[in-house]
C-alpha cells in the first residue's frame, strides 16, 4: 500500500512516492482498519472530476481520496455542501467498504463520525468493533 505523493509546485503528483505503508503499519488490526470505500459523488457529477476520476493515473487525489471521521460522516446525497471528501454511496442506507484484512463490509450510514474515524486511523490504539 502506498501513501503520500510527492507533488510538484503546483499540487499535482510527480509519480513518486514520499513513503510506503505496509501491513505491519497497521496497528489497529486489519480486520479493523478501513483500506478503501466507496466514493461519496453529489448528483449530477459522476465521471466529473473532482468529484470522480480515475485513481489509476495517480494524479488527481481528489477524484479518489476520501475521510472519515468528526465532522466527515458517511455521506448521503442530501451532503451536496461537503461531499467532496466523504465516504458515501447511492446504495440505501449503506456505503461498502474494503478492510485491509481484504474483507468487504457494508456500513450502516448512521455510524458515528468518532467511530468512523477510529476505522479510518490505522495506528490511533482505538480498536472499533463494527457490528453490521
Amino acid at each position: 500500500m502506498t501513501c503520500e505523493g510527492v507533488c510538484d509546485a503546483r499540487g499535482k503528483i510527480t509519480g513518486t512516492w514520499k513513503q510506503t505503508i505496509s501491513l505491519r503499519s497497521i496497528h489497529d488490526g486489519t480486520s479493523q482498519t478501513i483500506l478503501a470505500g466507496e466514493l461519496h459523488i453529489p448528483n449530477g457529477q459522476l465521471n466529473t472530476i473532482p468529484y470522480n476520476g480515475p485513481i489509476y493515473n495517480g494524479q488527481e487525489l481528489d477524484s479518489h481520496t476520501r475521510l472519515g471521521g468528526p465532522g466527515v460522516p458517511i455521506l448521503t446525497g442530501a451532503d451536496e455542501a461537503i461531499g467532496l471528501f466523504g465516504y458515501g454511496s447511492n446504495h440505501p442506507g449503506i456505503t461498502n467498504f474494503v478492510f485491509t484484512d481484504g474483507s468487504t463490509r457494508s456500513i450502516n450510514n448512521n455510524l458515528d463520525s468518532i467511530t468512523l474515524g477510529q476505522i479510518c486511523n490505522r495506528e490511533d490504539g482505538e480498536i472499533e468493533t463494527i457490528n453490521q
